[in-house]
Formats: structure tokens, C-alpha cells, sequence
């Protein structure tokens, strides 16, 4: 009896692995490897799709084109950064055989920057900010312009023996685009800036007490490199130093009469001085947070009765255009200030809010 049992259990168990064995092999879960399911899966590249709101959208048809041939522009990686008083966005995108840059956004005012990289290129290549006002599904052909890139280094003098760090470097081109903005150099005394314009450029260094300058024609797509500035002037030469003297105590001799001046103005005049109102804890506080350029923005408004218009401000200033509607946008989108549009003219004004009157 004690036999016939013990063959029974083992035909069991017999049986109940053999039904396990068919259960995992019918299932298709377990009947790949671990790395054949990483293999059926894909890491997809950025797209405009994340950075886009998809709520009530238009769609923008962009046809590329080099502004210079005219020819449309293909095969090349295409860095686009968008911003709008609601929303902003960088991402990247491949432009293939098809010169055609599809974006869907929502109506408003958008500034929409291009950089355009070709891969088989030693620098960058193409540039274009524009600026526009989308109420409606839209083709547009937009013309790129051409830019390159250039790298080098910075010398105390002229046997290149000693290399210069946070040396700043200045960018004088004859055309206005592209991206051109100071820099400093680095700890081993080199520099390297990227989408400017193809034309001819004079960098200018300075270190302490110490100038420099070399001119350099940009090409297009190109890497110009071994670029070396050589720090061989006096910031201020013997010349001008009898110049800065006289212009000091001309400044001197200004103040002076001013403040005479200010004694015999009428009583009222000097109790309307004394009535402008200084900015509040609030308004302190939020102006630490600006950039440069919106700080000079707000502190203009503040100096003009805290408002003007856009073309006032640009001719007070002296920022270009585009990167003052980028700076409006972005204090607009902060509560900051309020963009009134009045026909072609466009009044700005600081908003309750930031001068803490609400």
C-alpha cells in the first residue's frame, strides 16, 4: 500500500511540472530574453512635440532657404527655441530631404530662433530670428543667414609664454545677427564662440590694464581656430591720460555748479524732487532676479514715471530690437509689465503688481 502511494505522488509531481513547463513556454511574456525585450523597445530622440502645448494649437509651415542662393536648406540638425508671452521652449529637430519645419502653437506673438548645425561641417551654418504675429494656420518661407564659428587664444605678449584667463573678449562684425555676445576666457586662456555672422569680425581682449584685437573674416560653416590676441596695448595710453585728467576735473567742475545751482531753486521745485517715490521692498526684491537687460528695461520705466513705449525704450537703451521684444515678452510673461498695443504703437507700463500697489 505504502508503494502504490508513493508512485501516485511522483506521477503527480511528474504531472504538475510538465503543466508549468507548457504554461511558460505558451507564454509569450517569458519566451524572450531579457535583452531581446530591450531590443524591441526605442529611445526616442527630442521632440517639438514635448516642448509644444497641446491644447488649442496652429500650425506654422516653415519652408527653409539659405538667403544668400535661395536654394532650400536640407540635411542638417536645427536648434529652435520659442518664446511667447504664455510659454517658451528649446528642443532640436532634423531637417531631412524635405526643407519643411512643422510646428503647431498657440495664437499670440511668437519669437522663433533658428541655428541650423550640418554635422559634415566644421562650424555651425545658418542663423535667423523671427518675429511674428500667428492668428491663423500659416506657410511662410523663411530665409536663413549664413554664420561660422572661431576659437583661439589670448596672450600677454607676443612669445606666447604666458596664456591669459578671464581675459574679456569683445565681437565687433559689420553685420547684426547671430549671436555675438562678450565672453571671458578660460582657465587655459582659450575662447570659442559659435554662430556668427559670416563676415568680417574684429575681437577685441582686454585684461586689467591690458588690450588687444585681431580681425578675423568669418566663413561660412567653417571653424576658424588658432585665432592668437596678443595683449600689447595700455587700456589707456599716455596720450589720453591728459585727456581723462581734464575731462575729470571738467566733471568736477560741473558737479560743483549743480549743486550751487540746486540752492536757488524754487521752494517747490525741490518739494516735487522730494516727492518720487523710491521702489518698494517688493520691487527691490524682484529686480535682484532680472537678467541685465530686464533689469535695464525696468529701471528705465521706473526713471520715466513707470511707462514709455517700445521705440522709446529702444532708442534710450540701445538694445536691439529682436532681443528687446524677446526681453518684453518675458517680463510681460513675469507679471512685470503690460504690453498695450495702440495701432503700429506699442505702450509699456509696470503693473501694480510689481510696484506693489495692489
Amino acid at each position: 500500500m505504502e508503494r502504490t502511494t508513493n508512485l501516485l505522488t511522483k506521477r503527480n509531481l511528474t504531472l504538475y511540472a510538465l503543466i508549468i513547463l507548457i504554461a511558460i513556454i505558451s507564454n509569450p511574456a517569458h519566451a524572450q530574453s531579457g535583452m531581446d525585450v530591450f531590443d524591441e523597445s526605442s529611445i526616442a530622440p527630442p521632440s517639438l512635440a514635448d516642448a509644444e502645448i497641446n491644447t488649442d494649437t496652429l500650425e506654422l509651415i516653415l519652408e527653409l532657404k539659405d538667403i544668400n542662393t535661395k536654394e532650400s536648406i536640407t540635411d542638417i540638425h536645427m536648434n529652435i527655441e520659442l518664446i511667447s508671452v504664455a510659454a517658451s521652449a528649446k528642443t532640436i529637430k532634423y531637417i531631412g530631404d524635405n526643407p519643411i519645419l512643422e510646428l503647431n502653437l498657440p495664437p499670440g506673438e511668437w519669437i522663433i530662433t533658428l541655428k541650423g548645425d550640418r554635422l559634415s561641417t566644421t562650424g555651425k551654418d545658418y542663423y535667423a530670428t523671427h518675429t511674428l504675429e500667428l492668428t491663423h494656420d500659416t506657410n511662410h518661407t523663411l530665409y536663413l543667414l549664413p554664420v561660422g564659428s572661431v576659437e583661439g587664444m589670448v596672450y600677454t605678449d607676443a612669445k606666447q609664454t604666458q596664456v591669459v584667463e578671464g581675459a574679456i573678449l569683445k565681437f565687433d562684425c559689420s553685420a547684426y545677427y547671430g549671436e555675438a555676445g562678450e565672453m571671458t576666457t578660460d582657465a587655459f586662456g582659450s575662447f570659442k564662440s559659435e554662430w556668427l555672422p559670416a563676415t568680417v569680425c574684429k575681437i577685441y581682449a582686454k585684461h586689467e590694464n591690458r588690450i588687444g584685437s585681431k580681425e578675423v573674416t568669418i566663413s561660412p560653416g567653417t571653424l576658424t581656430s588658432d585665432i592668437q590676441i596678443i595683449l600689447d596695448k595700455d587700456a589707456v595710453t599716455k596720450d589720453n591720460k591728459i585727456q581723462v585728467l581734464l575731462t575729470a576735473v571738467t566733471l568736477i567742475l560741473l558737479v560743483m555748479l549743480l549743486i550751487r545751482l540746486r540752492k536757488h531753486l524754487p521752494k517747490k521745485a525741490k518739494k516735487e524732487h522730494n516727492q518720487i517715490q523710491q521702489p518698494s521692498k517688493r520691487t527691490k526684491d524682484i529686480l535682484d532676479t532680472l537678467n541685465p537687460r530686464e533689469k535695464k528695461i525696468v529701471n528705465y520705466l521706473l526713471e520715466n514715471s513707470n511707462e514709455s513705449t517700445q521705440n522709446r525704450i529702444y532708442h534710450s537703451t540701445f538694445i536691439p530690437k529682436t532681443s528687446l521684444v524677446r526681453s518684453l515678452l518675458l517680463l510681460e510673461q513675469k507679471k512685470i509689465i503690460k504690453i498695450e498695443k495702440l495701432g503700429n504703437l506699442r505702450k509699456i507700463k509696470l503693473t501694480p503688481w510689481f510696484l506693489d500697489k495692489e
